[in-house]
């Protein structure tokens, strides 16, 4: 019986450890897509970017513009791909209404959701600010990657996520842009990639 019983509890924390990883399959493929050797570590932000900054790149920016008196939209996701009605239907799914903050506390990325172990995780408010001299004991120039949770779209045929990319020279970690992907051949590929417009 207790036999029986630690085959049963193994069997769960590996299917629990198999079903984050599929959640997390865009990031690990687009993580993978990056070249980067085996035997190099990376850098992860331990929170996760709110899903709001997503949502809200996707869609981008409407204005008025005076010369036309109409509304338009810049930045954002391209037409056909992008549409209001989709749109809508993921914003109503993923949006966080309560939480406005970048970055959500209490939300921790863990080795878990990762296909790559060569990661060291850290705390949003513990990476160095570039403007400050701060004292970072990293030998070696590490790429460090911010992301939020995927979003899926379209009846789950294209993911999408939130990306800040930096290293520890550069030390600046405000630059957002997000993915949109599509799977091909069982792999989730960028499709398209669009910045927060802000330079």
């Amino acid at each position: 019986m207790k036999k029986f019983i630690f085959i049963l509890i193994t069997f769960q924390i590996f299917l629990s450890s198999e079903i984050l990883k599929g959640q997390s399959a865009p990031i690990n493929d687009y993580i993978s897509s990056l070249a980067l050797k085996d035997y190099d570590s990376i850098i992860i932000v331990k929170e996760k970017i709110n899903n709001n900054i997503t949502i809200d790149l996707f869609k981008g920016q409407i204005y008025f513009e005076p010369t036309t008196m109409k509304y338009e939209r810049n930045e954002g996701v391209v037409k056909p791909l992008f549409d209001e009605k989709s749109w809508e239907k993921m914003k109503y799914k993923y949006e966080n209404v309560y939480i406005k903050d970048r970055w959500i506390k209490g939300n921790y990325w863990s080795v878990d959701d990762f296909n790559r172990k060569k990661i060291i995780f850290i705390d949003r408010d513990k990476f160095p600010d570039r403007g400050k001299y701060e004292l970072f004991n990293f030998k070696g120039d590490f790429k460090v990657f911010s992301f939020s949770n995927p979003i899926y779209y379209k009846h789950n045929k294209y993911a999408t996520f939130s990306i800040v990319s930096t290293t520890t020279n550069n030390k600046y970690i405000d630059d957002i842009y997000i993915v949109v992907m599509l799977k091909k051949n069982g792999k989730w590929v960028v499709i398209e990639k669009v910045g927060d417009g802000i330079y």
